[in-house]
C-alpha cells in the first residue's frame, strides 16, 4: 500500500502514522520500520521495494516531502513505485501539495491520498467536537462548560490537546470534571491576536486590555500582533465593502476578498453584520499607522493607546 499524507495538522498525521506502525509485529520493528528524510528518496524506495524478511508488513515513511522541489530525477525514481510489494506500507508525508504538478499526478496514480487540515481557529464548534472526541477516546468525562473552556484555552492546537486531556484524566480518576477544576489545571494560552481583533471590533475595552496584557506578558512580538490585526481588519473591510456594494454569493465574496476557504464567509458575514464600514476603514488606517510607528521604534505603551482608540471607534457606532 502506498499513501500520501498532507496537511498542517501534525498531530493527526502522527496518529495516522502510529496506526500504520501498529500493524507491524512489535518484535520486528527494527527490521520492518524505517523513516527517511525526503532527500534520501532513492534509499527509501529501494528499502520499500525489498520484501520484508519476516514475511509480514513493513513500514517505510518518507518525511517532509516538498514535491515542488522534486524534478526529473525524483520522477524517474518514482517510476519504481509499481514494484513496491503488497505488504509494504510506503508513506509520503508532505505539509502541502500542488495538485497541478506532474510529480503529484504520477504519485497519486499509485498512492491513496489523505488530507489533514488544521481546524480553523474561528471554528469553535469543530474544536469543541475534536476535544470531545479525544476525551471520549481516553474515557475522560467533562461537563459541557469544561469542553467549551478547553476549546478556548487550547484553540486549534491539536498537538497540545492530548497532553492536557491526559493530565485531566489522571486527575479526575473516572469522575466528571467541572469548569472550575479544568480552569485550575489548564491555563488559557490561546488569547491570541485574532481574539484581540474580535474584542476591538466589538468595542470591548476591558477585554482588549486583558487580551493585550496576556499577549505582551507572553512576549508576543509587537509586529506579529499588529500584522494579525491588520490582516483581520482588512478582511472585514473587504467583506463589508463587497456586501454593501451588492455582492451576494459566497463564492463571489470569497474570490473578491481573496479568501481561500469559502466556508469562512458564513462567519465573516456574521462578524461584520452590525459593524460600520466607516469604522472599519478608519481602523485599517490607524493600524497601518501603528505598523509604521512600530517599525520606527514605537513601544508597547504606544500599541496600547492606539488599540484602545481603535476599539472606541466601534463602541461609538
Amino acid at each position: 500500500m502506498i499513501v500520501l499524507l498532507t496537511g498542517d495538522d501534525q498531530h493527526a498525521i502522527q496518529e495516522q502514522l502510529n496506526q500504520y506502525k501498529a500493524e507491524i509485529d512489535s518484535q520486528w520493528l527494527t527490521l520492518c520500520y524505517h523513516r527517511f528524510p525526503a532527500d534520501h528518496l532513492d534509499r527509501a524506495i529501494s528499502v520499500a521495494r525489498t520484501r520484508s524478511l519476516t514475511g509480514g508488513k513493513k513500514l517505510v515513511i518518507i518525511e517532509n516531502c516538498h514535491l515542488k522541489q522534486w524534478g526529473d530525477t525524483e520522477l524517474e525514481t518514482l517510476q519504481q513505485l509499481v514494484q513496491v510489494p503488497e505488504f509494504t506500507i510506503l508513506v509520503f508525508v508532505a505539509t502541502t501539495v500542488d495538485k497541478r504538478l506532474k510529480i503529484y499526478k504520477h504519485l497519486v496514480k499509485y498512492a491513496k491520498f489523505f488530507e489533514f487540515p488544521l481546524i480553523p481557529p474561528w471554528r469553535n464548534d469543530l474544536i469543541e467536537k475534536a476535544i470531545s472526541t479525544q476525551a471520549k477516546k481516553i474515557k475522560l468525562v467533562l461537563s459541557k462548560n469544561a469542553v467549551e473552556y478547553l476549546a478556548e484555552a487550547i484553540g486549534n492546537d491539536m498537538t497540545r490537546a492530548p497532553t492536557e486531556l491526559r493530565k485531566l484524566y489522571i486527575y479526575g480518576k473516572g469522575r466528571q470534571l467541572e469548569l472550575a477544576e479544568v480552569k485550575e489545571l489548564v491555563p488559557c494560552q490561546t488569547q491570541n491576536s485574532l481574539q484581540l481583533a474580535s474584542a476591538i471590533r466589538q468595542g470591548e475595552s476591558n477585554q482588549v486590555l486583558h487580551l493585550l496584557d496576556d499577549l505582551l506578558s507572553r512576549s508576543e512580538p509587537l509586529m506579529v500582533i499588529v500584522a494579525t490585526l491588520l490582516t483581520q481588519f482588512r478582511t472585514w473591510l473587504w467583506v463589508k465593502s463587497a456586501i454593501v456594494s451588492g455582492v451576494k454569493k459566497d463564492s463571489e465574496l470569497a474570490q473578491l476578498c481573496s479568501i481561500s476557504n469559502p466556508n469562512r464567509i458564513y462567519y465573516l458575514r456574521q462578524e461584520v453584520a452590525n459593524t460600520s464600514i466607516n469604522a472599519l476603514a478608519k481602523a485599517v488606517t490607524m493600524v497601518l499607522d501603528l505598523e509604521m510607528s512600530i517599525k520606527r521604534g514605537a513601544e508597547s505603551k504606544d500599541l496600547l493607546l492606539i488599540i484602545l482608540s481603535v476599539s472606541r471607534l466601534f463602541k461609538l457606532t
